[in-house]
């Protein structure tokens, strides 16, 4: 029979003896980022150097695009590698602090997944628009086109932060004319977090180029355009597939189960 005093005993050696450790979770874009500082930190990429195709690199680690393109935006925003449009992406600076690495590993750890922030928006961003087209006063039909006028304009001046915002600005407007405080209170925080280091740097390395920025606008308008012509069955296809489309540039070829 164990006596009393026995399980105490015990459990203050567990307690303060036994070398317990934090239980860690981590995501894969982290591994991915901790292979490549390692690939560079061991010289297999040097200054200058390309780094492959993030299809390549997906294939090679085995995981997702999206994944890479999150530990590459995070290398990127720490300044260990820098995007060249249309050339590919090259090492800028070695990697010789371990406070570089944690920067880059925390950053990768606090953010919220793309993918699920996607999904979430798909899904009730759709109904707003179509209720949108259903309850928008006229103000707010002119606020939403005013919006799309500063987008096009902020593009046209390669403006990135004043087009970003825009872009923001415009799925909020259309938000607040859908007169659903709840879908509002629901939609607002999952469209700050794009405003986010982490996805900016996504966005800066992979949207914000002139197709991407074509196509962003056309897709506005079109939404906007069946907005005000209160189709809402149209209104809430061409959110959907404004977004479904964003996803794909944003996180490359993605495939929902």
């Amino acid at each position: 029979m164990v006596k009393p005093l026995d399980n105490l005993i015990f459990l203050c050696y567990c307690f303060f003896v036994m070398p317990f450790k934090k239980i860690e979770t981590r995501r894969k874009s982290a591994y991915a980022a901790e292979q490549l500082l390692n690939a560079i930190r061991g010289g297999t990429y040097r200054i200058g150097d390309r780094l492959p195709p993030e299809r390549e690199l997906a294939e090679r680690m085995g995981i997702s695009r999206p994944l890479i393109r999150e530990a590459l935006s995070a290398l990127q925003i720490a300044g260990i590698i820098e995007s060249r449009a249309g050339d590919g992406t090259y090492i800028k600076k070695s990697v010789g602090s371990a406070g570089i690495e944690a920067q880059v590993l925390a950053m990768l750890e606090e953010e919220e997944d793309p993918l699920f922030v996607f999904e979430a928006r798909i899904v009730l961003e759709e109904g707003t628009a179509q209720l949108a087209a259903v309850r928008a006063s006229a103000p707010e039909l002119e606020v939403i086109k005013r919006i799309l006028e500063q987008e096009k304009a902020a593009a046209a001046q390669a403006e990135y932060g004043q087009y970003v915002q825009a872009d923001r600005e415009f799925h909020l407007a259309v938000v607040a004319a859908s007169h659903n405080p709840f879908l509002e209170a629901a939609i607002h925080p999952l469209v700050d977090i794009m405003g986010r280091k982490l996805w900016g740097g996504i966005d800066r390395m992979y949207l914000f180029n002139p197709q991407g920025i074509s196509q962003t606008l056309n897709e506005h308008e079109h939404i906007l355009d069946a907005i005000k012509k209160r189709n809402a069955r149209g209104a809430g296809e061409a959110m959907r597939r404004h977004l479904e489309k964003a996803r794909e540039r944003f996180l490359g070829e993605v495939i929902v189960e």
